[in-house]
């Protein structure tokens, strides 16, 4: 039996055909798992980027500030402690800006948030308490940066805990380094202060709505003010975040608190003169 030129080249271009469609999903395979891969990576690198950039405002307090200049009126810290004497609650806002000329947390360039009222519903926004701060303390998604790498954008918010602590009084106390305890050095240090940081490091890029519509409805701009950054105490639990709002969107966010204990140890360190 003889066959046909044509029935050789009809059965060899089915055989080059199947060894495409082979070849093709085999390709299409290998490029899925290279764009999961690459998604994986990328998403890491993401999360390392804001994790780094939210340590660094809070680090800056604890390692490079002393007590009396935390406790100045001056800083976000100092005047949210003394205005939580008389009206608890509200949160001091600040945009962290390393690239600008301006003091990191001054009290100028703060933004003083009311938080809605416990019974408000929880999509409730904040208010701002226009007495004693502007607008300044906003963060802008499309030009506070970080770094020149036009990255990150990071909003830190100061609040002083309203709910009480779990420990007993006195737990939290360094044990034999106090030695002014009933005297009259007492009277002059100052009184111990829970303080809280909440940092929300920003990748604003992500972003599937225009900026401007996220700055409005999550953060605030010159005419709106957007949601709480702190939803930690009993008064405000259950209330929606920035942080919330800004991952509707599909921003990337990352949220770091860090609770610090400010405390003045006078310590000892001779033994006193007798007198004669």
């Amino acid at each position: 039996m003889r066959i046909s030129y044509r029935q050789q080249r009809g059965a060899t271009l089915i055989v080059v055909l199947i060894l495409l469609l082979i070849i093709t999903v085999i390709g299409i395979f290998a490029i899925r798992t290279a764009m999961t891969s690459l998604n994986i990576a990328t998403n890491s690198q993401i999360s390392q980027l804001l994790v780094q950039t939210g340590d660094t405002p809070t680090n800056q307090f604890v390692n490079v500030s002393t007590y009396e200049a935390l406790r100045s009126a001056d800083i976000a810290i100092g005047a949210a402690i003394a205005e939580h004497i008389n009206a608890p609650g509200k949160e001091y806002i600040f945009c962290y800006r390393p690239t600008s000329d301006q003091r990191m947390g001054a009290s100028l360039d703060v933004t003083v948030l009311v938080p809605p009222e416990k019974a408000d519903l929880p999509n409730t926004k904040a208010t701002i308490d226009s007495t004693q701060s502007n607008r300044s303390g906003f963060c802008d998604l499309e030009k506070d940066f970080g770094s020149a790498r036009e990255a990150v954008v990071t909003q830190v918010a100061i609040r002083i805990p309203t709910s009480s602590q779990s420990e007993v009084v006195g737990a939290s106390l360094e044990r034999d380094s106090d030695l002014s305890k009933e005297s009259l050095v007492k009277k002059s240090k100052g009184d111990d202060a829970r303080v809280r940081i909440t940092t929300t490091s920003i990748l604003p890029s992500y972003s599937t709505e225009d900026l401007a519509t996220v700055q409005a409805e999550c953060i605030g701009s010159s005419t709106s003010v957007g949601y709480i950054n702190d939803n930690l105490d009993d008064d405000v639990a259950g209330k929606r975040t920035m942080a919330e709002c800004l991952s509707g969107y599909g921003i990337p966010v990352n949220v770091q608190v860090q609770e610090l204990l400010l405390q003045q140890i006078t310590e000892q360190v001779s033994a006193p003169v007798p007198t004669p």
